[in-house]
């Protein structure tokens, strides 16, 4: 499958091979799609909570519901959908999953202009939003190791997680300046202009071909995925990392926090796009350490032991009590979080065979994002119960544990290249 992207990069670069993935003409294509199709993902996100809160009057409890509708599709659909990531064209898949949110954000607009946008309404317009998310995440990752050699391979995801920290930083102080500038409606109008201009960008896209003579069951297909992870203890424990990252860290800062910056810091909700600013902006520099030194030996206990700081950083952000405080916390997190974003995904890809990376990516987004919504939901009852930043510490203090327990218990991750 490489061939197609090679012969694709000869006929724009002659017989030079490319210094980096973005010099690879669809990589490059791909890149600026997903650099604003995230920015849209990551503003639904912020947006849907301040809504919530300030924008409809709800608790920690209703953000955490609709934050929990926003995401659980892709534990019901993800794994199908990245079986169709090997099976149909990759660019059909991403156009169509893209018109889909285009679809949900603008009803979302209509129905603000119209001043009938009930909490009902978020509920039901999360799920349709997740649904067209989940069809589409896992070809977009899936096609990464596809459409660049495979020693750029680290240098992709890199700077894929590069896009998603730039549309980080861009997206929720954004979104927040454009709120407060044209309130709600200005904030999913902004949404629709992102969707159509990255429509125009995957016209060029030009993917692999895939082999469409195996009929087998979507679900059957999924199977090679699971097996597949199962049978490599390596696979095995980076997935375990996911996960404990997605279910508790992951849901703690990106959501939780949010209920802790209104009802502990007494301020605007729509302030945590502040902390997601500076965090992005930590992620984006390790992003593009790793980027540039994608050969970096150890790449296991690297990552390992980012997520040991980053834990330890969530522990403290739960206790702290200065807006001022939780900034520096929030950039060093990014810092860390960084490596464990490139280097976990990087290093799953690396050992997974061609043929079922769109399986295998779909199971990794499963774990990402399908784990969070439900860590959001029981975060938020139990935020009701002992308080947001008590939460935020426990699943700190929790995930320093589990890490700290792998590292030590599994030298093969910590010397994993």
């Amino acid at each position: 499958m490489n061939d197609t992207s090679d012969g694709d990069l000869s006929s724009s670069s002659g017989d030079e091979e490319p210094r980096n993935a973005l010099s690879v003409p669809d990589y490059r294509r791909l890149w600026i799609n997903n650099l604003v199709y995230m920015f849209v993902s990551n503003a639904q996100r912020f947006a849907v909570g301040w809504l919530v809160l300030d924008g409809l009057g709800g608790d920690e409890t209703r953000q955490g519901l609709a934050v929990f509708m926003l995401g659980i599709p892709v534990a019901f659909i993800v794994m199908q959908a990245g079986a169709l990531a090997d099976r149909i064209d990759g660019r059909a898949l991403l156009f169509r999953s893209q018109l889909g949110l285009l679809a949900v954000v603008a009803v979302t607009l209509v129905l603000l202009g119209m001043g009938r946008l009930t909490y009902g309404w978020v509920l039901i317009l999360s799920v349709f939003s997740g649904i067209a998310q989940a069809f589409g995440q896992p070809v977009r990752q899936a096609l990464i190791p596809l459409l660049v050699p495979d020693r750029l391979l680290m240098n992709a995801v890199a700077l894929n997680a590069l896009a998603m920290t730039t549309s980080m930083i861009l997206s929720a102080p954004l979104i927040k300046i454009t709120g407060d500038l044209f309130g709600f409606e200005g904030v999913y109008g902004l949404q629709v202009l992102m969707l159509v201009a990255a429509l125009g960008v995957l016209r060029r896209l030009q993917t692999p071909k895939v082999d469409k003579s195996k009929k087998r069951r979507l679900l059957q297909e999924a199977g090679a995925a699971v097996r597949h992870v199962s049978g490599d203890i390596r696979l095995r424990v980076l997935f375990l990392l996911l996960a404990v990252a997605a279910v508790s860290v992951n849901a703690a800062v990106m959501v939780t926090m949010q209920a802790k910056v209104k009802e502990e810091l007494l301020r605007d909700s729509g302030d945590m796009a502040y902390l997601l600013g500076v965090m992005a902006v930590g992620i984006s520099i390790t992003s593009v350490i790793v980027m540039r030194k994608g050969d970096m030996k150890r790449k296991g206990g690297k990552f390992q032991r980012a997520m040991m700081c980053g834990s330890t950083l969530v522990l403290c952000m739960g206790q702290t009590t200065s807006f001022v405080l939780l900034l520096v916390l929030f950039f060093l997190m990014g810092l860390a979080g960084g490596f464990f974003i490139t280097m976990n995904q990087g290093l799953i890809q690396s050992t997974t065979p061609k043929e079922i990376m769109g399986r295998v990516m779909g199971l990794y987004l499963l774990v990402q994002f399908g784990l969070m919504p439900l860590g959001a939901l029981g975060l938020g009852w139990a935020a009701s119960l002992i308080g947001p930043g008590n939460v935020v510490s426990i699943c700190g203090g929790i995930s320093l544990l589990i890490v700290s327990w792998t590292h030590l218990g599994f030298p093969a991750i910590r010397n994993l290249d």
